[in-house]
């Protein structure tokens, strides 16, 4: 007995170790005060590996050069500069290998430009201005290019603001007879869908997303060279706005939602982009339907149903209800208590690529708001404490978070690339894994993507020790 028991310690210990791997390690032996870490901004050079990771405490900023060895191999510090901008919202890297940020404050109409040049020791910020008559909408950073974008509020337009030695340049980007569909059916213009849309959602490529995320009804896809905006305001249509960041234009195109009979009242609809294919999502009363396109081609491929007195035949998990109050997990039975739960809040679906086979989540949340009236937590710290950075940058660290307060209601399902339902069990993420190693103790850590894994970072306060740690899905 003992043996076994021995023998299953060891077993527990070498998957802990195998499926997290320890990169780097070392001192923030810049500081020299005891305030607490605040904010951490992790920069990752696309072009040569290297990672520039930056801490920030109440009086001074740390900036640490790491090689794609994962060495150290240059270091920087300065006073921290005006705490009214918040926000953080962006990088960009030139060619002279200077990193910067671009930060703004609580209304999006004034920024900050904050350039770390580690060759000359310098920390450099120089504050501008959008015009009164444009508005902020999202930012996008490609191929170590940062773009702002922003909507004029009397033209068609959209302007892509791209910087060099912290002088701006406006790109122009026509919207003209660009057409959208409200909620109530009304024809919109681009940029009032823009505007009015509030929070726009930024999703990298094949993050682990969960429900609570991409139940979003505006979302923002990072793809190459082009940004995609979905608007899912009208349940019928999953409308979509293409930007092209080269030759500066602007397109558009239509799909329909599954369950396209019933009337939208008796309806809702959502959708996620993964590589080139959209997966369309729509929920009843009585059914709900995925139907998967093409995107480049607009064809449909594969559609999966299911009504409330069937089963549902392409499930792969049962049907799990997490985040409740007095019960954490709960498994449902019936698709008809699968149906009231999700339709009851707010729908979503999200798909993530595996080698040759797509995990696809589908369900419902309904929010839950704690005490202090948080939402969710950023790199050990609530997001009220430091505004809406990861709205805008870092996509992973509020993608991994948010396992958070919500209610969430929830089927996962596996499909082959022809989309073909695929049986087994549904394989562990990198996110899953990284659930054995936080810390509520960690203030100064965060979740990035690198390449084609993920870092994970500690900070020991007491020791001042940064450590780097590598998972992969």
């Amino acid at each position: 007995m003992k043996k076994i028991f021995g023998t299953l310690i060891i077993l527990f210990f070498s998957i802990q170790v195998f499926s997290q791997q320890t990169l780097l390690s070392f001192k923030n032996d810049l500081k020299t005060t005891s305030s607490n870490i605040k904010d951490v901004i992790p920069i990752v050079n696309e072009k040569n590996g290297e990672i520039v990771y930056i801490l920030a405490d109440a009086k001074n900023v740390y900036a640490y050069k790491i090689n794609s060895k994962f060495e150290v191999v240059d270091r920087l510090t300065s006073e921290e500069k005006s705490r009214k901008f918040k926000i953080l919202i962006g990088y960009d890297i030139d060619v002279n290998d200077d990193y910067t940020i671009f930060l703004t404050n609580k209304k999006k109409e004034k920024f900050l430009i904050v350039r770390f040049s580690f060759e000359s020791k310098q920390v450099i910020s120089k504050e501008f201005d959008i015009e009164n008559t444009e508005s902020f909408v999202q930012t996008t950073t490609i191929n170590n290019q940062f773009y702002l974008l922003c909507s004029s509020k009397q033209k068609n337009e959209l302007y892509a603001y791209t910087f060099k030695d912290f002088n701006k340049k406006k790109n122009i980007i026509s919207t003209d007879k660009l057409v959208f569909l409200d909620k109530l059916k009304k024809r919109k213009t681009a940029n009032k869908m823009l505007i009015f849309s509030g929070e726009i959602r930024k999703f990298e490529e094949n993050i682990p997303n969960t429900i609570e995320i991409t139940s979003s009804k505006y979302k923002m896809y990072e793809r190459g060279h082009e940004v995609v905006f979905s608007f899912n305001t009208d349940d019928s249509f999953t409308q979509l706005l293409i930007i092209d960041l080269i030759n500066f234009k602007a397109s558009t195109k239509y799909f329909k939602n599954p369950l396209n009979k019933i009337k939208n009242t008796s309806k809702k609809g959502n959708s996620y982009l993964n590589g080139d294919n959209l997966f369309t999502f729509s929920v009843s009363k009585k059914e709900f339907s995925l139907k998967i396109f093409n995107f480049s081609s607009e064809e449909e491929i594969k559609t999966y149903s299911a009504v409330k007195e069937g089963v549902i035949s392409f499930k792969n998990t049962p049907i799990i209800q997490e985040g409740g109050i007095y019960n954490n997990y709960r498994e449902l039975e019936k698709t008809k208590k699968f149906l009231r739960k999700i339709y009851a809040g707010n729908i979503g679906v999200s798909v993530k690529k595996y080698n040759k086979f797509y995990h696809v989540t589908l369900g419902g949340y309904v929010v839950q708001r704690s005490n202090a009236g948080m939402m969710m937590p950023f790199g050990g710290l609530p997001i009220a404490s430091i505004g809406s950075a990861t709205i805008f940058f870092n996509p992973a660290q509020i993608a991994f978070n948010s396992f958070g307060n919500n209610k969430a209601t929830r089927i996962e399902c596996l499909f082959d690339e022809e989309f073909n339902h695929k049986k087994g069990e549904i394989p562990e993420n990198a996110f899953d894994k990284m659930q054995d190693f936080v810390s509520d103790s960690d203030k100064g850590g965060t979740v990035f993507k690198y390449k084609d894994f993920y870092i994970k970072t500690e900070y020991r306060s007491f020791s001042k020790d940064l450590v780097f740690k590598k998972f992969k899905d």
